[in-house]
């Protein structure tokens, strides 16, 4: 079935120094796992000049990030990669990632973990 969501009815939550990165970002959560079946987590964060999430890995799933706003410098097992609205990226299955908003404006993303 189709489901149509509103931008009041979806909880936003502040998360602090996750994975080891650095500062605070909100994260909206989309839709729950319970909704959007083989996900993790469906959300829209927005980081603040200075935050990060720091490296992590994935081990039996995938986590996409899409820029929508703003420029993000995404670490991908290691190698440094600047994005900016429109770019993605897909860390799979024994890989590991992190992002960064080292500019001076906000910077928002879309994050989707796949199982």
């Amino acid at each position: 079935a189709a489901m149509i969501k509103f931008a009041k009815d979806m909880p936003v939550t502040q998360r602090e120094n996750v994975m080891g990165g650095t500062g605070r970002y909100s994260s909206q959560m989309l839709f729950s796992p319970e909704e959007v079946t083989k996900t993790r987590l469906f959300a829209c964060n927005t980081m603040e000049p200075g935050a990060s999430i720091g490296c992590h890995s994935h081990t039996g799933e995938g986590e996409a990030y899409l820029i929508l706003s703003g420029e993000a410098v995404v670490e991908e097992d290691g190698v440094a990669y600047t994005l900016r609205p429109g770019d993605c990226e897909y860390c799979t299955d024994g890989h590991s990632h992190a992002i960064y908003n080292r500019s001076d404006a906000p910077m928002s993303f879309l994050a989707i973990i796949i199982l």
